[in-house]
């Protein structure tokens, strides 16, 4: 048991950095879930962040179901967006609902890309002993391992945990992107598929089409294997890709998508990475917010051949 809980821990992943990553603890494997499992750690608390229809199609057994409107705070607190982070009461009783104590061991997997805006939620309101399944549920399928297709994760009893912002950096809104325009110490990132950044294509939320104008587009599916998007590449071959971008790890990087989910995959990559938190950005209003403001201006078309502040010599 004891090698079991060193691995959730970070102590196994760290001492072999996982697939290259500086912070390869904050990954864990199906096979380490599994026998966290198999030990009956009282700790572990596993969340599948997964649509009702997703879940319920074959899910970890005794994992908890979480769907983006179980942690989206009420528009009408938000200026009328939708789809950002709960307010920290709100985030409290969600998560003592499922048990979750100061010391439980949280790992959060998904159907494809959502456990990492899980996993930045619990960062925001400080608890970092939070892992993400590296291959979400298809991993766990290909491992071979058991899922449930009806009974869900029960609590035992309350959770004690209480979130309370703790890295108030990693969470922005839209005067701090429109501070950007003008500086060159900060760099700015729409992760959003190119029909979208172009402003081609809209998802449903949003109000109008095309991009915020001083951005640069870093699509987030670049850091995910072809073959299953919740499971990440090499760190090498992330790192190419921060690199060919230009990414500049002496600015802050700011990011934004349609609702700041796939934000969280650039984040928490980053942070693999090496990056610290302080430095890594996520505009939680993204493009819902943005689009909502008639006076903030947009841009479309594609091809871009305007520099981003920071390229301009």
């Amino acid at each position: 048991v004891l090698s079991v809980s060193l691995m959730l821990t970070g102590g196994v992943l760290a001492a072999e950095k996982y697939k290259g990553y500086a912070r390869g603890e904050i990954f864990i494997t199906a096979q380490e879930v599994n026998q966290l499992m198999q030990a009956k750690d009282p700790k572990l608390v596993v969340i599948a962040v997964a649509g009702k229809t997703e879940y319920y199609s074959g899910h970890i057994p005794g994992s908890f179901h979480l769907w983006r409107p179980d942690y989206e705070a009420d528009s009408k607190t938000q200026g009328g967006v939708t789809d950002n982070i709960l307010q920290p009461e709100g985030f409290t009783k969600l998560m003592q609902g499922l048990g979750i104590d100061a010391d439980s061991k949280v790992v959060v997997y998904d159907h494809k890309y959502d456990a990492t805006r899980l996993w930045w939620a619990f960062y925001y309101y400080g608890k970092t002993d939070v892992r993400i399944l590296d291959g979400g549920i298809k991993a766990w399928k290909n491992g071979g391992y058991l899922t449930d297709l009806v009974t869900g994760g029960n609590a035992a009893r309350p959770g004690t945990w209480v979130a309370k912002v703790t890295y108030p950096a990693m969470r922005v809104d839209t005067p701090d992107i429109v501070a950007l325009k003008d500086r060159t110490d900060a760099q700015l990132w729409d992760v959003r598929s190119n029909k979208q950044f172009c402003g081609q294509e809209t998802q449903k939320g949003a109000h109008r089409a095309g991009r915020v104008p001083w951005a640069v587009q870093a699509d987030w599916v670049h850091v995910k294997t072809k073959e299953n998007d919740a499971e990440w590449r090499p760190a090498a071959e992330a790192q190419k890709f921060f690199e060919k971008l230009g990414f500049d790890p002496q600015k802050p990087q700011y990011f934004y998508c349609q609702s700041g989910v796939r934000t969280t995959q650039m984040i928490s990559t980053l942070y693999a990475l090496g990056w610290p938190l302080e430095k890594l950005f996520n505009y939680d209003s993204s493009w819902i917010g943005w689009s909502l403001d008639e006076k903030l201006p947009i841009e479309k078309d594609c091809p871009d051949t305007t520099p981003a502040p920071w390229q301009k010599k």
